[in-house]
């Protein structure tokens, strides 16, 4: 059990947001279908490579995102949407300093684009990057006070600091202005606990499991907090309830991620 706790005090989680509009795997399958001939029709036509490496993205199959993306901007480098889908798709790929350059070549070109920023700042902190994140996250919130992905992430840089309070502000923050947003109540519960709150982790870690009863690391954290209250018999029973659901992928996900088998 202490290798839980310790796991979940360095467990404060960064997700996106799905921005995705295909949901299944026949509507991804059709689109697949349609511009595979619209790029054999017109094979020089750049915005079509950019339109099938965002499927590709969505399939989470990112080496043919990351190819169509590269042709697109082989033959047309003013396809800035081909700069911030390869951004995405590099991270997502392990390739973070890649995905940082890209993404970087898409905010000079729109600097006003609150999302590109918070994009870049979670590749920021992938990479450890934490000054950087600050930055590129507390610019997404100027631009947008109402991007709740980038005050959870912001949140993320403030807890890695130890900025407990401050951290939970944006937590909180997310939460108003996305009450379905799971993973801000699992890091708003992690900051309470490890700032000694154990009630008040407990009341959000179950606000959260309220939106996803089989979250396997909010249900060992809800295990941590009833043993620090020293509920043991409750703590003992979760984490066996928790033992054999599969972890979660708190990484960013597309709509599809979760739904295409």
């Amino acid at each position: 059990m202490n290798r839980v706790v310790q796991g979940l005090l360095m467990a404060i989680v960064l997700i996106a947001p799905a921005w995705a509009e295909i949901t299944t795997r026949e509507q991804a399958d059709a689109a697949l279908a349609r511009l595979d001939r619209a790029v054999a029709e017109k094979p020089t036509f750049a915005r079509r490579y950019v339109e099938r490496g965002d499927v590709y993205y969505q399939l989470n199959d990112f080496h043919r995102a990351v190819a169509d993306y590269s042709t697109a901007l082989t033959l047309d480098d003013a396809q800035d949407q081909a700069y911030f889908g390869r951004g995405m798709a590099y991270g997502r790929m392990g390739l973070i300093d890649e995905g940082i350059a890209d993404l970087g070549v898409y905010i000079a070109r729109h600097p006003k684009d609150s999302v590109a920023y918070t994009k870049r700042g979670v590749r920021n902190l992938w990479r450890g990057n934490l000054q950087e994140a600050e930055r590129d996250l507390t610019r997404a919130v100027e631009l947008d006070p109402n991007n709740a992905e980038a005050h959870d992430d912001l949140g993320v840089v403030h807890a890695k600091h130890k900025r407990l309070r401050a951290a939970a502000k944006h937590f909180s923050t997310a939460i108003q202005l996305d009450p379905s947003y799971q993973k801000a109540y699992h890091n708003l519960a992690i900051c309470y606990f490890m700032g000694g709150q154990l009630q008040p982790a407990l009341e959000v870690v179950g606000a959260g499991l309220g939106l996803d009863a089989d979250n396997r690391s909010s249900l060992m954290l809800k295990a941590a907090i009833l043993q620090a209250l020293g509920r043991m018999a409750e703590a003992k029973e979760i984490v066996a309830q928790a033992e054999f659901l599969p972890e979660e992928n708190w990484s960013e996900r597309s709509a599809i991620g979760g739904v295409i088998k």
